[in-house]
């Protein structure tokens, strides 16, 4: 069980000072981030930094004036980094409706993955697609989603996270953590899409991505390296992330084969974006390995949904 905070707040000097337990209460922020803040003070502007300690009676103590001005200039730097999207969003009518590509473009995201991420991985985060889908670029039908869900969703990007604690103490509006770790940073929006939820920190998300990894994979010597490149942020986060997922299943599945692996991977592309044209080569490109590797493990895949039937294979990978 955490210990208790005890908030404290004195007058020395006529001016107000406050201890790190105040100001975790203040922000809802973490030990951790609380104790970053004041660590890389210098690396802040002068006129934003945090403050200085001062030693009252055996208790770090700091000018709660000057941590309000540094906490309002955080908040706001945060919120100027948030992604901005593309100023055509908002000059088409709220009813349009566009593909999961344009859609991606407006938004400035890297592609239309970006958006099948957020949706496999965080429901009810992005908008959900209109029921009729548009014409994609070959002729085949893809998600549409409507401008003005876009546009909602634009609005609602502030870069702010919660804390461990996840307080939200006095008339301040939402807190954001502090200065962010490598986890934090690459798990930005899913964090953003669990605010209405139960508080998480990026580890605990982290987590509980790598648990649900183990359940359906079983562990693997390459896990941290794979969620990694999946989730971004720095292997050796993720290897402490798997570690503590195995503590908590000591008795973890036993792991799949790679093929197997593969497989899976492949049939829930499949589901996702149906039986396109080139899909095992994108799969390549997007999880490593050869597109003849891939096109095995689409055609098993197939053969797994019962597909074949139904769905003409693409002349571009070979059975």
């Amino acid at each position: 069980m955490s210990k208790a905070l005890n908030p404290q707040r004195r007058v020395v000097g006529g001016r107000a000072v406050v201890n790190r337990d105040w100001i975790r209460e203040f922000t809802g922020a973490s030990v951790g981030t609380a104790a970053r803040w004041y660590k890389v003070r210098d690396e802040h502007p002068k006129k934003h930094r945090h403050p200085e300690k001062e030693r009252i009676d055996g208790t770090d103590f700091y000018d709660e004036k000057q941590f309000r001005a540094f906490y309002t200039w955080f908040q706001e730097e945060k919120a100027s980094k948030v992604l901005k999207a593309d100023p055509e969003l908002y000059e088409l009518h709220p009813d349009t409706v566009v593909s999961i590509n344009k859609a991606a473009s407006l938004l400035n995201f890297a592609g239309a993955s970006v958006i099948r991420k957020y949706q496999q991985a965080n429901p009810g985060y992005f908008p959900d697609s209109v029921d009729e889908p548009v014409e994609g670029p070959t002729g085949r039908p893809i998600a549409g989603f409507r401008v003005g869900d876009l546009q909602d969703f634009d609005k609602k990007r502030t870069g702010d996270k919660l804390g461990k604690a996840g307080r939200r103490p006095g008339p301040q509006a939402d807190a954001a953590v502090g200065r962010p770790s490598a986890l934090e940073e690459a798990l930005t929006a899913e964090l953003s899409a669990h605010a209405s939820g139960e508080p998480l920190t990026a580890t605990q998300l982290a987590e509980q991505y790598a648990a649900e990894a183990i359940d359906r994979d079983g562990y693997h010597p390459g896990l941290a390296a794979e969620l990694s490149v999946q989730y971004g942020g720095p292997q050796r986060s993720w290897e402490y992330v798997v570690r503590t997922a195995l503590e908590h299943r000591p008795a973890a599945a036993p792991a799949r084969s790679e093929a197997d692996r593969r497989a899976a991977v492949a049939l829930a592309a499949l589901r996702e974006r149906g039986d396109i044209r080139g899909l095992a080569a994108s799969l390549a490109r997007e999880h490593g390995g050869s597109p003849d590797v891939w096109s095995r493990a689409v055609n098993a895949a197939r053969g797994i949904a019962n597909s074949t039937t139904d769905h003409p294979t693409p002349k571009d990978e070979p059975r």
